[in-house]
């Protein structure tokens, strides 16, 4: 979020009002950076930090994996990638979500187990209560 701000500080600076308009990433004169030229940025400075090579859609994935290891709702990561629905998120990344339903289950009994049984009341099962139809 820092870097974020900082670019976005640059940019808001360079514009003659003060405000952010258009891209936070983009040339001085506010042109956008062209998609080649980003990325043979990229692998040009991951090669002098003899990192991997790495791709834009690798950063992508790895920013998505991120959010969903640190409990970002499935719809924030799913709007933050700009995909058209959840059911596109949840294809790619639906496995990093293994464990989900067991930390549900676990949640759900940990909050039983603390309920206070006086103030639990009975529910009804089935349709017993419903009006029956004329």
């Amino acid at each position: 979020m820092t870097a974020l701000h900082r670019q976005a500080d640059l940019q808001m600076a360079a514009h003659p009002d003060g405000r952010l308009e258009g891209l936070v990433f983009a040339h001085a004169d506010g042109s956008p950076l062209r998609p080649q030229w980003v990325l043979d940025q990229l692998r040009k400075r991951t090669a002098k930090l003899a990192l991997p090579r790495v791709g834009l859609h690798d950063l992508r994935h790895t920013a998505a994996s991120i959010m969903i290891a640190e409990g970002i709702p499935i719809a924030i990561v799913s709007k933050t990638l700009r995909h058209a629905t959840l059911a596109t998120t949840i294809n790619l990344y639906g496995h990093l979500f293994r464990d989900s339903a067991d930390q549900a289950v676990n949640a759900l009994a940990r909050a039983l187990d603390q309920a206070q049984p006086d103030r639990l009341r009975a529910v009804p099962r089935g349709d017993d209560d419903l009006p029956l139809a004329a």
